[in-house]
Parts: C-alpha cells; structure tokens; sequence
C-alpha cells in the first residue's frame, strides 16, 4: 500500500494536474482510514468484541477496494496522459524536422534561381550596354533604351523578391568593413545623373564636415538603401530635384534625408508604406511601376544597421525620408579636404585601364553570352584576354601560360570555379619551399558569378579567391575589382 501511494504521488507530481492532485488527497485520506481500521482491530482483539471486528474488517475491505481502484484508474489516465505528451512531444519534432527542410529548400530554391534569372540578365543589360555605344540611328537608339529601361526594372524585381525571401529567412548579414561614406554617396548619384538630367531634375548631396570620411558598416547594404530611396525619389518627381543630406544626428548615429520636390504622400498613408507588397494607390503603381517591396527591404537593412527609418510628407510639396545608421568613424587623420556639397551633372565614365595597369587575364565563363560580353568589355579598357569554359581548362591555362588575373564563374560544368580555385592555391602551397613565399606574387581570382545570396561570398572567399563580384556585372564592378586585386599583386 505504502508503494503504491508512492509510486502513485511520483506520477502526480511528474503530470502536475490539479485534477489529479484533487484525487491523490482521496487516495491519502483513504490511507488515513486503512491506518485508522488496523489500529482498531488490534484494539479490539483483546476485548473479544467478535462482531466488531468483523464489521470493521469489512469497513477496511470496502476502503481496500476503492484505494486500488483508484491507484489502478490514476496508474491508467497517467499512461495515457503521458503517451499523449509523447506523440505531441513528435509531433512537434517532426514539424521541427518538415520545417528545417523546408528552410533547406527554400535556401537552394534561391540560390538556384539567383543564378538561373541572374545569369540572362547579365547578357541582356551587358549587351545593350554595349549597342548603345555603337553607332545607331535615332529611332534604333530609341528602342534599344527601352530594351534597356524594361530589362533595368525586371532585374529590380528580381533582386527585390530575392532580396526579400533571403531578409524574412534570416539569410542577410552585414559585412562590416570600412569605407568611404562620401564614394558610396557619389556613386548613387552618378548612378542616377543620366536618369536625373533626362528629366530635367537638379540632383546633389551634402555631407556634413564633422562626418568623417570613414566609417565601419556595409557600404553595399548601404547603397543598395540609397540606390532605392533615390530612384523613388527621381521617379516621383517630375520638376525640381533630389537631394541627399548626411549628418552627425548624435555621437553613435548618422543621419540621411533624401528630400524630393515630387507629389508627396498623405500623411495617412504612411503606415502602408512598409508593408510588403503594399502600394499607397493603385493608381500610382499604374502610372510609376513597382512591386511594394522597396521600401520594406530597406527598412530591415536599416535596422540590421542599427537604425530606423520615417518618412515625411506633404502632398504637391515633396517627400522626405529619413534614416539612421549606427556611426563608427575610423580616424587615419584629421587632415583630409573633402568639399561637402557637389552637383552631379554628368554620368561617370571609366577610362581605359590597360595602358594604366597593364594584366595578363584569364576569363572563366561557360556560357557564351556572357564570354562575349565580357571580351568586349575587356576589350574597351584595352585588355585581350583569353577564355576557358570549366575548372579543367582553367588548370591547363595557368600551366602554359602566367596569368596575373582570373576572372572565375562560380557555376561551370566538369569543374566548377570553387574546385578549380581550390586545386590553384593546392598547388601554390606545393611549391613552397621550406615556408618561403614565392618570387611570383600568387594569381588573384575574382569570383565573377550569378550567386548572390547570402553566404556565396564567403563560400567564394574561403574557396581562396580574393574578391567578389555579382552578375550583372557592369564596367565599374570589373574596374574596382581590377584596383583592388592591384594592390596585392
């Protein structure tokens, strides 16, 4: 009796039921009588009072009964209450394990389609690029920059939704690394020059002299935020200017204010304007284009960064959107001259770099759009370079020939650009002689690629490559990723 009570008070205090608590206090006064009725036959043994024993054994034989059946009825409803925990307890596990692989999916889903929409669209803008600097006629230009504006807006949603999935996954991370805040701000607003001059619009930006030149942060989240703020800002106004504005808001904070004359938004509006896929009037979105998705990403990049962002407006008088970013100045000196104001009124133009830098380059790139948008880019800055189309061939190049530059395509056939970039460094280390560097400065690899999600930079990266570019590439991303692979040869 005195087990079964225990055993009885572990399960009850394991299932932690007040219902149950309720009937271990029966269980425990019914254990009370049972004490009670043998401590009375043992009185009533001496007396000989026959007929009282006999009652009160059958008092205790019907207070037997219950407790058994009671300990039996808790022992049962405990079993099931336990089996039902365990089947919910995997249940749970298996939607844990459904959803993990779902996320897997989701993740190679992305990528996949990263590269696949990616890598067309790299050959669509890069060849346009390239019929507009050929002589046309005036109705031919014509259509070649509306192939142009169309295929423009298409990559934008491209990176939009792709952008969006990888943000509300929880795939997007800063790459925290210094930079000039002033370089990121003009090369938004040499970005939108042509667009701004076409319309007629005054584009400029003021950057405060307290903000110093550098700063720690993600340059290219950054502009990705202006890139958008600006192009909405251009796109709504349709007389008068853009302009962007940076300042110290306190020591630990900058603060941006992209100011436009455009048609403004009602204030009860606001509210719409980050929430995903969400337009404040449809007729708008008729008129001006967009997917709703612009404004949300750059909200969560912002807080990423540390920050937050609001708009003000006034309908027919213009908007202004501010946002904040966290502020950590990296000091080389205080002698720098930086003017705080500029007027952006021509597009930036890159000059040919061959006679500059003079490189042996090696092109890795399966698909024969891209070769030959990329050997006619090349070709412009004055370079001849030679092509492979997979890892293998990359391998038997570098063997006949010394390279100082391989542009490599992460997604080749036989060999991919991660295996081949991994095989070059094997071999580098090999020829290493008692931990000496070698005379010959090792080749530099640029990961040139479709893959754009998070974490494919820093699969490139520890492959062994030294920088990263994303398709579609333009002339400038070829050009920076030139400078800085100079610097280390």
């Amino acid at each position: 009796m005195f087990l079964a009570i225990q055993e009885t008070s572990k399960i009850l205090v394991l299932l932690k039921d007040r219902n149950y608590y309720k009937t271990w206090q029966v269980l425990r006064a019914l254990m009370i009588f049972f004490l009670l009725g043998y401590l009375g036959m043992l009185i009533l043994f001496p007396l000989g009072i026959q007929w009282l024993i006999l009652v009160l054994t059958g008092i205790i034989f019907l207070f037997g009964a219950l407790f058994v059946y009671m300990v039996v009825k808790i022992g049962f409803l405990s079993m099931q209450d336990l089996l039902k925990t365990n089947a919910l307890r995997m249940e749970l596990q298996q939607q844990k394990e459904t959803a993990e692989a779902i996320a897997v999916m989701k993740s190679e889903f992305l990528g996949t389609m990263s590269h696949e929409l990616r890598t067309p669209m790299n050959g669509v803008m890069g060849m346009t690029n390239l019929l507009l600097n050929t002589s046309l006629e005036t109705e031919q230009k014509e259509y070649v920059e509306a192939i142009k504006y169309s295929g423009a807006s298409l990559l934008m949603l491209i990176n939009d939704v792709l952008d969006f999935s990888a943000i509300e996954s929880g795939k997007v991370t800063l790459e925290i690394q210094s930079f000039d805040i002033r370089d990121c701000i003009q090369n938004i607003c040499s970005s939108f020059a042509a667009q701004s001059q076409k319309q007629g619009l005054k584009l400029d930006y003021t950057v405060e002299s307290h903000v110093a030149s550098l700063v720690m942060g993600d340059s290219q989240r950054l502009q990705q935020v202006l890139h958008n703020l600006v192009g909405n800002a251009i796109k709504f106004t349709l007389v008068g200017g853009v302009s962007i504005d940076v300042k110290k808001q306190d020591e630990d904070h900058l603060l941006f204010t992209i100011n436009d004359t455009g048609i403004g938004i009602e204030s009860h509006q606001f509210p719409k304007l980050f929430k995903p896929f969400s337009q404040i009037d449809a007729s708008n979105n008729r008129k001006f284009g967009g997917t709703g998705l612009g404004l949300v990403i750059c909200q969560k990049l912002i807080n990423l960064m540390g920050g937050e962002i609001w708009v003000e407006s006034e309908v027919g008088k213009g908007s202004t959107f501010l946002f904040t970013m966290a502020y950590c100045p990296v000091v080389v000196n205080d002698a720098f001259i930086q003017p705080s104001s500029h007027q952006i009124s021509q597009p930036s133009r890159i000059p040919p770099l061959a006679e500059q830098i003079p490189l042996k380059i090696l092109l890795a790139e399966d698909n024969p759009v891209n070769q030959k948008l990329a050997q006619r880019i090349f070709e412009k800055m004055g370079y001849g370079i030679d092509i492979a189309v997979n890892g293998f061939e990359v391998l038997a190049a570098i063997q006949k020939k010394s390279y100082d530059l391989i542009f490599m395509d992460v997604q080749m056939p036989e060999m991919d650009g991660l295996e081949a970039t991994r095989k070059i460094r094997e071999s580098e280390q090999s020829l290493q002689v008692g931990g000496a560097k070698l005379a010959q400065p090792s080749i530099q690899i640029i990961a040139m690629t479709a893959n754009a999600m998070q974490g494919d930079r820093e699969k490139c990266l520890a492959s062994g490559m030294n920088y990263y570019i994303t398709k579609p590439f333009k002339v400038e991303h070829i050009k920076n990723a030139i400078a800085y692979c100079r610097k280390q040869l």
